[in-house]
């Protein structure tokens, strides 16, 4: 995962835009993460950001994790277990949850949208939860 930054009176054309790091802001490390990190999607709760992310490639399965960061440039991991795993076997999302996006509402309650699949890619679909948080940390609702 990369980082850009643009002011926010341009015009945002790509000119507009530079390259915030040479390095990667996140990258797999956990055995979970496989091969890849992709499709982040952050949000800003207080002074912090938290960045979900797909972790491993479609179908691997590819789970969804949750990293912290105050400058959205140096991110740390809330957990080392995914935050939304995939399902379990049968279950619609046994061969991914993955791609999130994370999303408030205008009455404050937060969603979790994110595709999945049981056959392994031939078929997507997309669902959501209800993200609550507690002492500042991202927790799902039962």
């Amino acid at each position: 995962l990369g980082v850009a930054t643009a002011s926010s009176t341009s015009d945002f054309s790509r000119s507009a835009w530079t390259q915030a790091s040479d390095d990667s802001i996140l990258f797999p490390q956990l055995d979970w993460e496989k091969d890849c990190i992709e499709a982040a999607s952050a949000i800003k709760r207080g002074k912090s950001y938290f960045m979900f992310y797909a972790g491993a490639y479609n179908n691997a399965p590819q789970q969804i994790g949750c990293a912290i960061s105050q400058d959205g440039l140096h991110w740390q991991r809330l957990f080392t277990q995914p935050f939304l795993p995939n399902g379990k076997p049968g279950e619609w999302n046994a061969s991914e949850s993955g791609h999130p996006h994370i999303f408030a509402d205008s009455n404050g309650r937060t969603y979790l949208f994110f595709q999945g699949n049981n056959d392994n890619g031939k078929s997507w679909y997309l669902s959501k939860v209800e993200v609550v948080w507690k002492a500042g940390r991202p927790v799902l609702k039962p």
